[in-house]
């Protein structure tokens, strides 16, 4: 009897052995190719549709462009900046502001002293310093007038004092001193109009 293994036993081992090494030759050669492939065609879909989102958005750019503009031609028609391309200019028109609003409201402008500019974010502040007189009656109509026109304006470092000395009531009527001239100094300010980009 004869201890040799079957010749099906020896086909088999080579058999085993050919497609161990196709494997090996898969895994090191044509396995990550195809991996490669498929990350490129994958990179590829993924760039294709961001290009067609760039090319929605550029699309869109126009539209937008215009939008932009009629946004900004609509806020400088607004009226809510000092009007003027420069600060001096804006702090004139502030300056005017200021007397007609006083003389308007029944009080007495004394002095205005112009503050330095100031940036304000992408913004520029310009102001006032202002003294001027009036009742109660008529600081508050200026005081209203300052902050309710369409104009945006703040009042800053607000002092009201009344330097006359009282006197007692006196039986025959109210005292004079009932109504009295105030005196007062105030920080006005408000915005420049900011340039436009082009």
């Amino acid at each position: 009897m004869s201890d040799s293994p079957p010749p099906w036993v020896g086909r088999a081992a080579a058999l085993a052995l050919l497609a161990a090494v196709l494997l090996g030759v898969y895994a090191v050669s044509v396995g990550p190719l195809v991996a490669a492939y498929w990350r490129v065609g994958e990179a590829t879909q993924d760039a294709e549709a961001l290009l067609e989102r760039y090319r929605r958005i550029a699309a869109q750019r126009q539209d937008l462009e215009a939008q932009v503009q009629e946004l900004a031609a609509r806020q400088a028609e607004s009226g809510i900046y000092l009007p003027g391309d420069t600060d001096a200019l804006a702090t004139a028109e502030l300056q005017d502001i200021v007397n007609s609003t006083v003389t308007s409201g029944g009080g007495r402008l004394r002095s205005v002293q112009i503050l330095p500019a100031k940036e304000d974010g992408e913004f520029r502040r310009v102001g006032v310093r202002a003294q001027l007189t009036g009742n109660i009656a008529a600081i508050a109509r200026i005081l209203y007038a300052f902050e309710a026109g369409d104009t945006f304006l703040f009042v800053d470092n607000l002092d009201i004092s009344n330097r006359r000395a009282r006197r007692p009531r006196d039986a025959r009527g109210p005292r004079a001193d009932d109504d009295p001239e105030l005196l007062i100094r105030l920080d006005l300010s408000g915005y420049v109009q900011p340039e436009a980009d082009g």
